[in-house]
């Protein structure tokens, strides 16, 4: 079994400004800032999905330049830390994987 997925001990530093911004999918805004020095996420449900859960917010923890493990999001996700991936999609825009799925750049 490979070890659970998880941050180095030392990570690397990562410029989180060309990730940040707000994402979007059907029911879900995902929002990408920095927080004294630290990236944050914050995932949200909208529309009609509003009201399944209040907004979640965690930290980002650098992996690499694109990759990030965010922890605090309990069980509505996953123990311990989840992967959050940055990408671009085939017409060049940007966009997020959280729970393995892809959330278009909006803003």
């Amino acid at each position: 079994m490979p070890d659970a997925f998880a941050p180095a001990a030392q990570p690397p530093a990562v410029d989180i400004a060309p990730l940040t911004g707000t994402y979007t999918r059907e029911g879900v805004g995902i929002t990408v800032s920095e927080r004294d020095g630290t990236p944050h996420l914050v995932y949200e449900f909208v529309d009609g999905m509003k009201d399944f859960s209040p907004p979640l917010e965690m930290d980002l923890v650098p992996v690499s330049e694109t990759v990030f493990a965010a922890a605090g999001a309990g069980p509505s996700f996953s123990e311990g830390w989840m992967p959050v991936v940055f990408s671009t999609l085939p017409d060049g825009n940007g966009c997020v994987y959280v729970g393995m799925r892809a959330s278009p750049k909006t803003a």
